[in-house]
Parts: structure tokens; sequence; C-alpha cells
């Protein structure tokens, strides 16, 4: 039988982070859910606080954090072509040293696959979302993912996915590698499963100090 935690959730309106909070609560644990507006999330449940945060204020997030054994984001930036994207390693400072001031260590968040060049890319993330359309997000990620790597007091997981989509659950097991994307898996993934997988790294301690690419095979 697993432990039972509570867990703190950013990004807990988006799709990804609803199903997260789903799971998370489905699973016995209990989740703090933060949200700049709140009313976004439906979800109702005696294991689920809800708490209006400004991810941009340090201080306000140390008194929600308190008390966690886990930090998980879902946090996630529209596509931006020709702006600089930060949010990324805005937030992720912010967290940090929230999580620093409030005695928390393990945390989990998502990026994507290829946030760095890696031989044998899929055409695809090579030639036209690196270069092109997803340019400013993949490059803001992989900053991120560069901050946590000298975090050294920080117990990071960074699932790096293929493209999300709505779809139900395959049922399948999600297979995790080293590197910045998985060989002859599906170039798509339901968030279910991506959401699954995000709780079994804390679970089970899975992937700690690593970025991990996932995919369906």
């Amino acid at each position: 039988m697993c432990k039972i935690m509570k867990i703190a959730i950013f990004g807990a309106t988006g799709p990804s982070g609803t199903l997260l909070v789903e799971e998370c609560l489905g699973s016995g644990h209990s989740v703090v859910a933060l949200a700049r507006n709140p009313d976004k999330l439906t979800i109702k449940h005696e294991n689920l606080t809800v708490v209006k945060s400004d991810i941009q204020t340090q201080e306000e997030l140390v008194s929600p954090l308190t008390g966690c054994d886990a930090v998980m984001s879902c946090l996630g930036s529209r596509q931006s072509i020709w702006s600089t994207v930060t949010l990324y390693t805005d937030t992720v400072k912010v967290i940090t040293g929230a999580m620093r001031a409030a005695g928390v260590s393990r945390f989990v968040a998502m990026a994507s696959w290829g946030t760095k060049y890696e031989a044998g890319l899929p055409f695809v993330i090579k030639w036209i979302l690196r270069p092109l359309i997803l340019k400013n997000i993949l490059l803001n990620m992989g900053q991120m993912e560069d901050y946590l790597a000298e975090c050294g007091d920080i117990d990071y997981t960074v699932v790096r996915t293929a493209e999300l989509t709505k779809d139900e659950s395959t049922g399948r097991e999600v297979t995790g590698v080293d590197g910045q994307f998985v060989p002859d898996a599906a170039a798509r993934i339901p968030r279910r499963d991506v959401v699954r997988f995000m709780m079994r790294c804390v679970v089970n301690g899975e992937w700690m100090k690593k970025c991990v690419s996932i995919g369906i095979k």
C-alpha cells in the first residue's frame, strides 16, 4: 500500500493540472491546488484545498507548501513564435524558493520532447517545432531544466512529453527514457497517461534529479 501524501499542484486549473488533481485525489492523497483563479477548478473533494495564489510572489506560497510532501507543476505557456518566453524559468525560481522556505524538496514538472538538440530527433521536432512553432517555449523549458540541475537541494524530475491529447488513457505502459524523445514511440500521448506517470514518480521516488522523456510504444 502506497504512502498517503500531501501534494501541492501548480497549474491545477489547466487541462493537465485538473487531471493531475483528479489522479491524486483518486489515489487517496491530499491536494493543495494553487491557482490564480480558483473558481476555474470545479472539483469538490474533502481532501482538496484550493488556494488563490500569485505565482510571482514567493512569500505567498510558503504557507500553502508547508507540510506538503511534494510539489508538482503543470504550468504551461501559450505558443509564442515572436515573443520571448520566460514563464518556466520565472516560475521555477519562485516555486523552488518557496519550497526551501517551506522545507519541501520533491518537485515534479512537465516539459516537452526536444528541449535540447539531440541526434536522431524526429523530423517534425527537429525541423518544424524547434526552429519555428515552439522555438521559444522549448528554449525556456531547457533553461528551466538547466536551473533545476544546479539546485542541489531540490529532488526534481522533469517529465518531457510527446504531443498531449485529450484522449482517454491508453491503458498501456508508459515508457521513460533518459533523452530528448522516446524512439519508436507514438508522437502523441494522452494527458491522463502523463499525469499517472508523474504521480508514479512522486509516490515511488522514480527518476530523481533527472529529466525523463516519456511515450507510448
